[in-house]
């Protein structure tokens, strides 16, 4: 019945719009060439001009006596008491406008160029400023309202607006929580009522009597940069790393933050914006306190733990139990800074090492088929070596099709990696939504044959060494080029440890 009021109430506003020339008369002056530009269940919205200004208008459709009623009024009156409005919607005025002789609740306000939903879907190329910019928008604004009291509970692409310039702007208020001991106009939700996006939402915001907290704000924050980077929200495990796209420390250490913003379980995440502040000042402090020989250590004691005769010089193993043994050894090691990988083309952290049997590890989502490792150690840390030797891995078979690169749904079901690209897939004749379903990504695809491991300080890892790395790839891993291209990788060394020596 308040649905179908609702529609009643839209078609009187659109049809007195349309009867007026596209004009509407408010205190603050006519509004011109209005134009619908969105609509919910709760809310008409229209563009126009109102003293040379774009603004935009909202009319709450819903029944003026019910608890929606209040909750409009609140997120106009509510948002405006807040002292710094930098980077939140620009409420102007609210108005009753009487329409076909009754009063319709409007609150006019700033028109902004953008959506950041439509923002990326007009610039499908993604950069990591822009990235950036959102997190720590997102960051700054929940603090802003979180010490002021209220808890917005539906941030989502679309309650994020861009200006032209690119900067970011939250709104919509229209589910917000207000602390009772600040504001006077409460915002009450009734059995029913829509509580948010659940794709962008905390997983508690759904339950019965949920309490609105801080932490459900947080949830949303990662989801919607995790949103940004990939085109999809995340749920389940094995999450995609934003360093898959971005690779910095600045994509890195917001990395870190999201996968925290991201536990199911509220009492895991981070309870304020101030406790993820000042995890990034920790991180960056840490990172500030990497000691290069320390690190050089850790990676040289998975060395010698996996093979006691390495002293003896260059050490090639083809044996099983040395390739697991040397996976397992790097994991006991309590690294400050992940490790990388270097082909000589490739160079990249990776923060999941697996050993998977058969001789296959696993590197984040890369599986290698290993034929061997070769490890070298003196008692220069600097000159300490891991080679991976690869050998070429078999396709997976799926309905008949050879693919490289699959995802496994539930640790049971294997599809081809096409499928992240769509939001739903089918599995034993049931459609499933993606970012509902735990996954892990499998990627066999190998153009290298060998695979240069060590620490960021490491002179096997330094883009200035990487010529000596692809013509090992050509020329081969014979004791002889393997002390060659140690005596060569020593004469460049990572800046840092030049400083040290």
């Amino acid at each position: 019945m308040a649905n179908e009021e609702s529609k009643n109430v839209a078609k009187e506003v659109s049809s007195f719009i349309k009867q007026n020339k596209n004009s509407i008369i408010l205190k603050l002056g006519e509004v011109s060439d209005l134009k619908q530009i969105g609509q919910g269940g709760n809310g008409l919205v229209y563009s126009g001009i109102q003293n040379n200004q774009e603004v935009a208008i909202k009319f709450l459709v819903e029944n003026k006596q019910s608890s929606k009623l209040q909750r409009f009024k609140a997120e106009y009156f509510n948002i405006n008491l807040l002292e710094d409005r930098s980077n939140i919607v620009n409420y102007i005025n609210y108005e009753e406008v009487t329409i076909e002789n009754e009063m319709i609740p409007a609150i006019i306000m700033k028109k902004y160029d953008t959506s950041l939903k439509s923002f990326r879907n007009d610039n499908p190329e993604i950069n990591e400023k822009t990235f950036v910019k959102l997190f720590y928008f997102l960051l700054n604004s929940l603090k802003k309202i979180h010490v002021n009291g209220i808890i917005h509970r539906d941030i989502k692409p679309e309650n994020i607006l861009v200006t032209k310039e690119v900067n970011f702007v939250l709104t919509d208020f229209g589910i917000a929580s207000y602390n009772p001991d600040l504001y006077t106009l409460k915002a009450k939700t009734e059995k029913g009522d829509r509580l948010a996006n659940y794709e962008f939402s905390a997983p508690e915001q759904a339950m019965k009597g949920a309490v609105p907290a801080p932490s459900m704000d947080i949830y949303a924050l990662g989801q919607v940069c995790q949103w940004y980077v990939f085109g999809s929200t995340h749920r389940g495990t094995y999450r995609r790393s934003i360093t898959e796209i971005f690779q910095s420390e600045e994509a890195e250490l917001i990395d870190i933050v999201i996968n925290k913003c991201l536990n199911n379980n509220h009492e895991q995440r981070y309870q304020s914006v101030s406790d993820i502040l000042n995890h990034i000042d920790s991180i960056k402090e840490s990172r500030r306190k990497v000691d290069p020989f320390d690190e050089m250590d850790l990676l040289n004691e998975a060395i010698t733990a996996t093979c006691p005769s390495i002293s003896r010089g260059v050490q090639f193993l083809e044996d099983e139990k040395y390739i697991k043994r040397l996976v397992e050894n790097i994991n006991k090691q309590n690294f400050k800074d992940r490790l990388w990988y270097n082909t000589g083309t490739a160079n990249n952290k990776f923060s999941n090492l697996k050993y998977l049997g058969n001789k296959k590890i696993k590197m984040d989502d890369r599986e290698l088929k290993v034929k061997g490792i070769c490890l070298y150690t003196t008692g220069r840390l600097y000159d300490d070596l891991i080679i991976i030797e690869t050998e070429e891995n078999e396709p997976f078979t799926i309905d008949g099709k050879q693919v490289y690169h699959t995802i496994k749904i539930n640790n049971k079901h294997l599809v081809d990696a096409d499928a992240l690209g769509s939001r739903h897939i089918e599995i034993e004749d049931e459609v499933h939504k993606l970012s509902d379903l735990q996954i892990e990504e499998f990627n066999r695809s190998n153009d290298y044959k060998f695979y240069f491991i060590g620490t960021e300080f490491h002179s096997s890892i330094i883009p200035e060494n990487d010529n000596w790395l692809r013509l090992f790839q050509i020329e081969g891993n014979t004791d002889e080029k393997v002390l060659n291209l140690i005596k060569t990788l020593r004469m460049k060394k990572h800046k840092k440890v030049l400083l040290r020596l």
